[in-house]
């Protein structure tokens, strides 16, 4: 990942050249003047091309927990895995327009954004991203840094040319259909000279978990949740139901058996003494095991989390500290 990255109150001023030569570009042709892969959008109306790109690249609420993201995934802008390794952990591919959500992932999906044909232009980086700027003018600066950051990560994850032909999948058209292995190969290696200092803080990071970024939404983004994933009720409550039924089972159990060691009479006759005695041991130990169950289970879940945080502290530490 290189020298450690520090988080920029402000951004920097936008690169002078774009991150790849002309001849390794994978959209080509003569300009029309409009958006490449938008007919829509004219490039000389300035308001409404920023806008678009602001809403396309920027994402505000990664950006703005950018300074805590450590807390929830591993401060390494490598910490992406390729697109057929994804297949290996199982998780489906959801395509995704939303920069909020690019390389989010949650129990088996990971969002992807797949990757504009304007990025993909040597002409559009000189004219508009990489032309020069004045230092006031912020909005290119951080717009050049976050389209940097979110161009990288195709770097990591198209690394073979399986994960190009995944990519190519027609329910998936994360890159152009017509750029071949050869060319994507070029570019790619192009984009290995943008480092962490080039690309806007939410890039410090790879895939993050929606679970932790809904978990600490609140604490920094004032909103009950990051992004919600269940729309209707029943699948709302679903989640739920799994470690509730857990706990129900295990206090009906603990309570049955103290239920019957209360029961168990010891002034009974001496010919059911043992019977007795058997009864209130079973019971006993049913309560032993079960709570042994419960509580090495919830001493397991803190010391998971517990390591996290170690290793996200000692990862932090090592970062900032000075390179002699």
């Amino acid at each position: 990942m290189g020298a450690a990255p520090h988080f920029r109150p402000d951004p920097v001023s936008p690169v002078r050249a774009p991150p790849f030569p002309p001849e390794h570009e994978l959209v080509t042709g003569k300009s029309t003047g409009t958006l490449p892969g938008y007919p829509h959008l004219s490039l000389g109306d300035r308001p409404q091309l920023w806008a678009f790109l602001s809403s396309e690249l920027w994402a505000t609420d990664l950006e703005a927990m950018a300074p805590r993201l450590w807390w929830m995934s591993k401060p390494d802008s490598a910490n992406i895995s390729a697109l057929h390794r994804q297949i290996i952990k199982r998780r489906a591919i959801v395509i995704t327009e939303d920069p909020r959500l690019h390389l989010v992932w949650i129990d088996n999906r990971i969002f992807i954004k797949p990757l504009p044909r304007y990025l993909l232009s040597h002409t559009f980086w000189s004219h508009h991203l990489c032309a020069e700027a004045s230092d006031a003018d912020e909005r290119r600066a951080r717009l050049t840094c976050a389209a940097l950051g979110y161009l990288r990560s195709f770097r990591y994850l198209i690394r073979y040319e399986s994960d190009l032909r995944i990519a190519q999948d027609p329910n998936l058209c994360l890159v152009p259909a017509g750029v071949s292995w050869g060319q994507f190969s070029r570019f790619s290696s192009d984009l290995a000279s943008i480092v962490d200092d080039d690309v806007s803080p939410r890039y410090y990071f790879g895939e993050i978990r929606l679970t932790r970024l809904n978990f600490y939404a609140p604490f920094l983004l004032g909103k009950s949740n990051y992004q919600r994933v269940e729309y209707q009720y029943a699948s709302y409550f679903a989640r739920s139901y799994a470690p509730l039924l857990f706990v129900i089972g295990v206090t009906s159990v603990i309570l049955a058996a103290l239920q019957v060691a209360v029961a168990v009479d010891q002034d009974q006759v001496k010919s059911g003494r043992v019977m007795a005695s058997l009864g209130l041991w079973l019971s006993v130990t049913v309560m032993v095991v079960f709570c042994s169950l419960f509580f090495g289970l919830a001493i397991l879940l803190v010391y998971k989390i517990a390591k996290e945080w170690h290793y996200a502290i000692r990862h932090r530490r090592r970062l900032l500290k000075p390179v002699p």
